[in-house]
């Protein structure tokens, strides 16, 4: 199962965010990463997701999603798309089941299509002619805070500047709509930023680096997608109740 958005979407978005407001030619990296030197720019600001807070309990929804397919091998080949369920797709991560299809078989990428009509590479072999596939889903979300701490890094006292820009911003309906605007986008907002620290940087040189440091908020509503089974319809059959049940 797959959660999303994920850590690098996250950070993605952030990432996008401070390039934008940040001075021409700011790095922006991930950090704890191993065996990797600092930037050699004059300006860089590493990035460090440090927690995930719930903010309220789960929401879930459902979803109905029925089509006609065949699976050959790891192949899934849709051919059509039930009419009750026009909106429906596929995508990595879902979860399908028919006759003749291996219990549990779940879509790992996409070959051909756009979630409906297409091919598709799933996790486990099956032989299925063409059948009816369901691919209900539970969605289940989770409102949460991600903190992510930013250290702004510069040769000079620029770095100063560059923390006050951002806790300044995140602050402000700018950072949201900036983020609301970044295609792809994730549905990451901005909450706010604490206020900026300054904390010297010893670096492999022996030598200080200014460096500030801040907190920004983030929320993101993390989304787990599970199997759901649907009574999408009703096999009825004439039972004689004296030769069944006889007194």
């Amino acid at each position: 199962m797959i959660a999303t958005p994920t850590q690098s979407n996250v950070l993605t978005q952030l990432g996008n965010f401070l390039t934008e407001v940040l001075p021409i030619g700011t790095v922006v990296r991930v950090g704890q990463q191993n065996r990797v030197a600092e930037p050699k720019v004059g300006n860089f600001v590493i990035m460090t997701p440090i927690r995930i807070e719930r903010l309220e309990t789960n929401v879930d929804g459902y979803g109905d999603a029925v089509f006609t397919g065949s699976v050959a091998g790891t192949t899934l080949t849709i051919t059509a798309v039930d009419a009750r369920f026009p909106n429906a797709r596929l995508g990595v991560g879902s979860v399908v089941s028919g006759a003749n299809v291996a219990a549990g078989t779940t879509v790992l990428a996409i070959l051909t299509g756009a979630g409906q009509v297409g091919t598709y590479t799933v996790d486990r072999a099956s032989t299925a002619a063409s059948t009816t596939i369901s691919a209900g889903a539970k969605q289940v979300m989770q409102p949460a805070r991600v903190t992510v701490q930013l250290d702004f890094h510069s040769a000079d006292q620029s770095a100063f500047d560059m923390a006050a820009v951002v806790s300044t911003l995140m602050r402000d309906e700018f950072a949201v709509q900036q983020f609301a605007n970044q295609s792809p986008g994730y549905g990451v907002v901005p909450l706010y930023a604490d206020d900026p620290a300054q904390r010297p940087f010893f670096n492999d040189q022996q030598q200080y680096e200014w460096r500030w440091v801040l907190e920004a908020l983030l929320q993101a509503n993390v989304v787990v997608g599970v199997p759901q089974e649907f009574a999408d319809s009703v096999d009825l059959d004439v039972v004689s109740v004296d030769a069944t049940y006889p007194p």
